[in-house]
């Protein structure tokens, strides 16, 4: 029952007005309430606010950094078009993976990864900053996030 927990899911306001937390008891087992999980990677919130998984999202840089350092040191080596694939393998999922729960997010939200996703291809293109941000995303085959 260790990995077995409930979350209710409301707005704010709804979840504001409970007195107490409900309790659940499964086979003698106490299950744990939580505000937030995961599923796949895939992180949601008690208020199916995409927050919680674009944070987790944002937590991935070292990830992304990891795999473009990687690519850095092969750059030399290896013709553009595998780079490309290899770029496309290790950085862009970690943008594209469940997009549908953040692909409504509010603004803010949505510009933080607009913006780490910019760095990824101007990183990857050995691009300066005002570097044509369009032009990279078609050299990259990529989509723009918002």
């Amino acid at each position: 029952m260790k990995k077995t927990e409930f979350m209710l899911i409301a707005s704010r306001q709804k979840l504001s007005q409970f007195m107490e937390s409900p309790s659940l008891i499964i086979n003698e087992n106490t299950v744990e309430q939580v505000t937030s999980t995961q599923s796949l990677e895939a992180y949601v919130d008690q208020t199916i606010n995409c927050e919680c998984h674009i944070e987790n999202i944002s937590r991935l840089s070292k990830k992304i950094a990891c795999a473009i350092g990687a690519i850095k040191r092969i750059w030399h080596l290896t013709p553009f078009n595998i780079l490309i694939k290899v770029c496309n393998s290790l950085v862009q999922p970690h943008f594209d993976y469940c997009n549908v729960v953040w692909g409504n997010c509010n603004k803010g939200l949505s510009e933080k990864l607009q913006r780490l996703q910019n760095h990824a291809a101007r990183t990857l293109m050995s691009a300066s900053y005002d570097s044509n941000l369009d032009d990279l995303f078609q050299a990259l085959g990529w989509q723009r996030l918002h």
